[in-house]
């Protein structure tokens, strides 16, 4: 899949989500700094996930995310399936956190998605490149 970005813009994708229960569409950004996808608290509890915990600064029982301004705790689950384009990738893991409503994004693709895939940033031409990792036989 090739699509055309610009340097001075964040590549935002949409995203389809499977868990258990159901199937979940959303906006994501793609940040190749984040270790773990991110899906919204409310998609994870209607995908049928246990996410129950709010994120909190406080000591829990949740793993650890950072962002630019905190330190929090929050629910990790393994989505079944992240879809984009005609790319699927299985078994992702993904952290539950609200991003800010005014920012137009609902989620993150990180390499937890990212490492199912091949993927070219070339920011001189203007385009990203994710294409399926071949299989050896």
């Amino acid at each position: 899949m090739r699509m055309m970005i610009s340097a001075d813009k964040p590549i935002v994708f949409f995203v389809r989500v499977k868990g258990p229960k159901g199937i979940r569409e959303f906006r994501a950004v793609l940040d190749t700094g984040s270790t773990d996808c991110l899906v919204p608290l409310q998609d994870a509890r209607a995908l049928g996930y246990a996410a129950y915990f709010e994120p909190t600064t406080k000591e829990g029982t949740g793993t650890t995310g950072i962002s630019k301004t905190d330190i929090f705790e929050t629910d990790e689950i393994v989505l079944e399936e992240v879809s984009v384009g005609g790319l699927v990738a299985r078994d992702v893991k993904a952290m539950t956190y609200e991003l800010p409503r005014w920012s137009g994004i609902e989620g993150v693709l990180g390499l937890s998605f990212l490492r199912h895939f091949n993927t070219r940033i070339n920011f001189e031409e203007g385009y990203l490149d994710i294409e399926p990792i071949s299989e050896k036989s």
